[in-house]
């Protein structure tokens, strides 16, 4: 057997929930939670453990998230109680204008300069305290000596089996002898397994100027793309102040969800901290349900940027004050239902807490359908960017986002994120469970949920267990809904640090991914 922490096949209240005082992480895998949690120990920061985990991600939940993806990752500084955030994601090739017909969209016109080393490197050369290579031993261990193989890897592979062997190079790793991996199987990646060893070693360079390079550009070319060294070496992360945006009750959101700061104050100026849970009072599920359209809908009338001069994080702390939410929420109120497409896509959460009160949130993403169209580099997946290269991407709004930070008072009480289609509906339900209606966050994830639709439906999702009086009230009312299984891993998982005021460190993980959260 592996070494390699493993999910496992069932909730577990020992990994779902913990509670320390010196520094805290939640992740969706115990391997990855495990690998932060020892960058903690070894004296690293929010950022070094933040960076272990996702780095270990990259191997043991390759449908979420590839070193060939993005990565975003906020910081609160305590000195300063300031937040910004570094981020990098693909970006097209100079020479491809992204007008690709079926059979570009699944050939290496699809390829684009990796951002997930890149902004690795900028948040450590930051923030770090340990050594780079010290990032990735965790990684090279998981990726060298193998893990085990869980049901939710296995589904997700499953469900895109057919792209994940176009190719020798993904046949060798997903296909051994010749048929697809299997759970409890131990999957090894001794093709990867190099490449975090050279990366580890020679840092971004040989990634994006080196041999990993050539061999990047040669494979998507050979397939039809147009990416050049040129366009590897010209990638660059995005550095940026968090604006501090004020909810209605108290709170203060640094997050690039503005979204999340509109839809907090509607739920505090319609008083849903006061009423029953969504299961025991439809009122309260129809309203959340309700404030989720209303924001959407809102940040897609804005999407122009109207706000001249400034920058988008900028424009939107301007358009969702206090003030807007009044106005939205008497829509919310009176208005009818108001359905929307949502988009579809696979994301790695992570939250972290330090000794120092340094504070890491965010998200990593392949941003793509699993496997991409079937290309690897020397053990990496190589992504198709579904906001570039998919048929159809549903409009995203302003403000949209997957993660955030609350402050009350000057202190930070709650960050949390979660991945998936149903990212903005899973952290404001949660949020609201534990901001307004004071509940432990360990119950808070355990409670039903509704999500977003998957599109072509325009029906969101609501966890069966949601009850029959609280789901058939909600569809009297016009709000059609899809009734989906219990613990409904397309509802995102939420990933969280709750601070309490006498410091003691909260940390949970959604049991929607089997996740674990981890700290001392």
């Amino acid at each position: 057997m592996s070494e390699v922490p493993a999910r496992p096949s069932r909730p577990d209240p020992a990994q779902m929930s913990a509670v320390g005082r010196g520094a805290m992480i939640s992740t969706s895998h115990p391997a990855a939670s495990a690998a932060g949690v020892a960058a903690l120990r070894a004296g690293g920061s929010a950022v070094d453990a933040y960076l272990a985990a996702a780095a270990v991600q990259t191997v043991v939940e390759p449908t979420m998230t590839t070193l060939g993806g993005g990565l975003m990752v906020a910081v609160y500084d305590p000195a300063t109680g300031a937040g910004r955030m570094v981020a990098a994601a693909g970006g097209l090739p100079a020479a491809e204008d992204g007008d690709l017909d079926e059979a570009g969209r699944w050939s290496g016109r699809t390829v684009v300069t990796p951002g997930w080393v890149l902004g690795a490197h900028a948040a450590w050369s930051k923030w770090g305290r340990l050594g780079w290579a010290e990032l990735f031993s965790g990684a090279l261990t998981a990726a060298r000596e193998g893990f085990t193989v869980d049901q939710l890897l296995w589904g997700w592979a499953f469900e895109c089996r057919t792209v994940a062997g176009r190719y020798a190079a993904g046949r060798r790793v997903w296909f051994p002898d010749g048929h697809m991996f299997g759970v409890g199987e131990v999957l090894r990646q001794p093709e990867l397994a190099e490449t975090i060893g050279k990366l580890a070693e020679q840092g971004p360079s040989y990634f994006y100027e080196g041999e990993f390079a050539r061999r990047y550009v040669e494979t998507a070319r050979a397939a039809g793309g147009r990416i050049t060294l040129d366009d590897m070496a010209a990638g660059a992360a995005a550095d940026v102040a968090l604006p501090v945006l004020p909810v209605a009750g108290g709170y203060e959101l640094h997050t690039t969800g503005s979204l999340y700061a509109l839809m907090l104050s509607m739920a505090g100026i319609g008083g849903l901290g006061r009423r029953g849970r969504p299961d025991e009072d439809p009122e309260s599920l129809y309203l959340l349900m309700r404030i989720v359209e209303e924001a959407w809908h809102y940040g897609l009338s804005i999407s122009g940027d109207p706000f001249s001069g400034k920058s988008p994080l900028d424009a939107m702390a301007d358009a969702v004050s206090p003030e807007v939410a009044e106005r939205l929420w008497r829509q919310v109120e009176s208005g009818p239902p108001r359905p929307f497409d949502a988009m579809n896509m696979g994301t790695n959460a992570i939250v972290v807490v330090d000794g120092s009160g340094m504070i890491a949130y965010g998200t990593h993403s392949a941003t793509s359908t699993p496997f991409g169209v079937g290309l690897m580099v020397d053990g990496v997946v190589v992504t198709r960017p579904i906001t570039l290269f998919t048929e159809r991407w549903a409009p995203i709004p302003m403000g949209w986002g997957t993660s955030l930070l609350a402050v009350r008072d000057g202190r930070p009480v709650l960050a949390a994120g979660s991945p998936s289609v149903s990212a903005l509906q899973n952290v404001l339900q949660n949020s609201v469970n534990i901001l307004e209606r004071g509940m432990d966050p360990a119950e808070s994830v355990r409670q039903p949920m509704f999500g977003a639709a998957r599109y072509p439906s325009r029906r969101p999702m609501v966890e069966s267990t949601m009850g029959e009086q609280a789901i058939t009230e909600v569809e009297r009312r016009g709000l059609g809904i899809t009734r989906v299984s219990p613990w409904e891993p397309e509802m995102g998982s939420f990933q969280a640090v709750h601070i309490r005021p006498d410091g003691t460190l909260h940390g949970v993980a959604d049991p929607r991914r089997l996740g674990r959260a981890a700290g001392y």
